[in-house]
């Protein structure tokens, strides 16, 4: 049986190398794995697209501050989360390599930070991708509600255990969101 076969049939699981192996035979398509499942990525809609991008406008000055200097901001790249889930958040801040990750995508171990932006998702990144977050052990995950909007901070260590950047991130995201338009 052929890999695109096995695509085909329902309820298909598949490991991270078979999924790369997928992605291959089948490249015009946006996927993420999660929990083994090949799931189609939805396109975006023109206000998360613009809540993105405010939110790398917000992020990128302080990764420019000394205490942000061991991060670096990735966006719709896949985290390594385990043999069955590589998810693509729209943004993630991860350890700062030199290499830029060029042979593996960052770990949970590397990921400091994981944002998702929920316009038609909300309940997806609210419920599936916490349990995955918290159970690959990354220790703070958001979500930017578009509807409300509203920051919805699902994962937070105590408050003595965030990293300074963090501290002043949220703050600075939850202006933002004040700002946009009705």
């Amino acid at each position: 049986m052929t890999l695109a076969e096995v695509a085909c049939k329902r309820y298909a699981r598949f490991t991270v190398e078979q999924f790369h192996r997928l992605c291959e035979v089948v490249p015009e398509q946006r996927l993420e794995l999660i929990d083994g499942e090949a799931l189609q990525v939805i396109a975006k809609g023109t206000r998360h697209t613009a809540v993105v991008h405010r939110l790398i406008a917000v992020i990128q000055p302080l990764l420019l501050r000394p205490d942000g200097s061991g991060l670096q901001l990735r966006v719709e790249a896949p985290l390594d989360l385990g043999p069955a889930n590589e998810p693509e958040p729209d943004l993630a801040l991860v350890a700062r390599r030199e290499d830029d990750y060029w042979a593996a995508h960052p770990t949970a171990a590397q990921t400091s930070l994981v944002i998702e932006v929920a316009d038609s998702s909300l309940t997806f990144d609210c419920e599936i991708k916490q349990r995955l977050y918290a159970a690959a052990g990354i220790s703070h995950y958001w979500v930017i509600d578009v509807q409300q909007p509203r920051l919805l901070v699902l994962l937070e260590p105590e408050e003595g255990t965030r990293e300074p950047v963090l501290q002043a991130l949220r703050p600075a995201v939850e202006a933002m969101l004040r700002q946009l338009p009705a």
